[in-house]
């Protein structure tokens, strides 16, 4: 099968990518509950240690938390601005699927993937989520495709990639 998507990546993009990347990460979606954990137990070991014997103990697990939730949120703000700050914003980018590569043409770069050079291919709530061996990640919202044969032709090469 043979297709091609082309699309401007924008604010909305941008944000929907982030969460659906986030989403793919095991740990990372639990960082809000590790940090409320954190600081209530910080909480209830300043309260509940009448001697003081803990010292700093109870402040310390709070700051844990409380670096934790503004790590989790100012996360996603400064990746959105680097991403909204860039050349690249705004610029068409062109991605070309066929049975042995995917091509990809944009603005600053022009360039070509084997399909066993990808390390995971995930299937998000909103879209597919392409993960290469170097690390970044390349997300495909489900409204830039126009059929579903197209998503699951991707989604099956992660099984052939896989095996």
């Amino acid at each position: 099968m043979n297709f091609n998507l082309n699309f401007k990546p924008d604010e909305n993009y941008y944000k929907e990518a982030y969460a659906e990347i986030i989403s793919s990460f095991k740990l990372k979606k639990y960082e809000p509950i590790f940090a409320t954990i954190m600081v209530l137990l910080g909480i209830g070991l300043y309260f509940f240690d009448t001697n003081k014997i803990l010292g700093l103990f109870p402040f310390v697990f709070s700051c844990i938390g409380i670096y934790e939730f503004y790590k989790f949120y100012f996360e996603k703000k400064k990746w959105l601005k680097d991403r909204l700050d860039s050349r690249i914003a705004g610029q068409l980018l062109a991605i070309e699927f066929n049975e042995t590569t995917i091509k990809h043409n944009g603005p600053f770069s022009k360039g070509e993937l084997d399909w066993d050079g990808l390390k995971d291919i995930i299937k998000t709530k909103k879209g597919v989520l392409l993960k290469p061996e170097n690390g970044i990640s390349i997300y495909l919202p489900d409204r830039l495709f126009e059929d579903k044969k197209q998503i699951d032709f991707i989604i099956s090469k992660k099984k052939k990639n896989s095996t």
